[in-house]
């Protein structure tokens, strides 16, 4: 692999970038966890070991899923430059990457004292939680996901410039593909940017951070199969998902 920092030279962030990145912390944070409302609204987890809990633990996690896309979908649109773009595209784009952005978040919530995931108002959900609700590989691969990114112990500023990156995704299905990878090659200049000048120690830490995006595209591609459970619940999504849903199960 090359190296991506030949040729860089080291550079402060300006002002106008200090400020962009304390907007997307800011977004991150605003947006990171369903309201206590909404979430005991949801199905309750339940245990026991019959069908029905099973089933009943599923829907649970079904609907926490759509708690939280729709969070992303509303982080989504305050990432400055997304809002500028054709709305066609903006579909397109949380379309391909609502499930890279779920294991950011995952992520981010993960807790490696508990080896539990804090979706919402510190409940935990360990790996255990996911195979009592017969969803083990998807929960064993989120995980490991997890781990690898709190071994690496990306901040939060990594975690919201990451999140924007991705959101900027590089599919050929767009209206105006240029305009995105302008976006998407901004943000990762400046993720560039604050690791140079963050973790100078480490000279291999920004190459580390784009491996991570190639797996998380793998790994997006290969979990977006387990949403498809949600059609099995919801006959009719909230009309703000609908799309998302439909072409993200195409990728399965």
């Amino acid at each position: 692999m090359a190296d991506p920092n030949k040729g860089f030279q080291i550079r402060h962030l300006t002002e106008t970038e200090e400020a962009l990145i304390g907007k997307l912390v800011t977004i991150q944070e605003e947006y990171e966890s369903p309201s206590e409302e909404d979430f005991n609204k949801i199905t309750p987890f339940i245990l026991g070991d019959n069908e029905e809990d099973s089933m009943t633990r599923k829907q649970h996690i079904t609907e926490l899923t759509i708690l939280n896309v729709q969070l992303i979908v509303e982080h989504s649109k305050r990432i400055p430059g997304f809002e500028s773009i054709f709305k066609e595209d903006q579909i397109t784009l949380l379309k391909t990457c609502f499930s890279e952005v779920m294991m950011l978040r995952a992520a981010r919530r993960y807790d490696t004292e508990t080896d539990s995931i804090y979706f919402a108002h510190n409940k935990p959900y360990t790996r255990e939680t996911f195979h009592r609700a017969s969803m083990g590989e998807f929960g064993d691969t989120t995980f490991r996901f997890c781990r690898t990114m709190c071994c690496m112990e990306v901040d939060n500023v990594e975690y919201a410039l990451l999140t924007a990156i991705v959101t900027f995704c590089d599919t050929p299905k767009l209206l105006a593909r240029k305009k995105v990878e302008r976006f998407r090659e901004f943000y990762i200049e400046i993720l560039r940017s604050y690791t140079t000048i963050n973790r100078p120690a480490d000279e291999n830490y920004f190459a580390t951070l784009l491996s991570i995006l190639d797996e998380l595209r793998t790994l997006g591609d290969m979990n977006s199969k387990h949403y498809s459970f949600l059609k099995v619940y919801y006959k009719k999504l909230p009309p703000c998902l609908e799309e998302i849903w439909q072409t993200a199960m195409l990728h399965t």
